[in-house]
C-alpha cells in the first residue's frame, strides 16, 4: 500500500507508510462502530441524545483520512 501511495501522493515520502498505517487502522476500527450491540441500541432509545456519537463509516472515513493526510504532509 506504501508503494501506491508514493505512486499518486510522492509528497508524502516517508510519511507514506505512517499514513499508510492509520489508514488501515481506522478502516478496520469502524465496522465495530456500524452495527450497534443491543446494550448499545436501548441506550440510544432510552436516551436520544446519545445518538449523536454513534459513527456511520461512510460519514466518517473520508473527513479522518483528509485529516491525517494532511498531517501526514511536509510543511513547506
Amino acid at each position: 500500500m506504501t508503494a501506491l501511495l508514493l505512486k499518486y501522493l510522492p509528497e508524502l515520502g516517508e510519511n507514506a507508510t505512517l499514513f499508510s498505517l492509520q489508514t488501515m487502522l481506522m478502516a478496520g476500527a469502524l465496522p465495530a462502530y456500524s452495527t450497534p450491540p443491543p446494550s448499545l441500541q436501548a441506550a440510544y432509545q432510552a436516551q436520544p441524545d446519545l445518538a449523536r456519537f454513534h459513527l456511520e463509516p461512510k460519514d466518517y472515513l473520508k473527513p479522518a483520512l483528509t485529516a491525517t493526510l494532511l498531517g501526514a504532509l511536509p510543511r513547506c
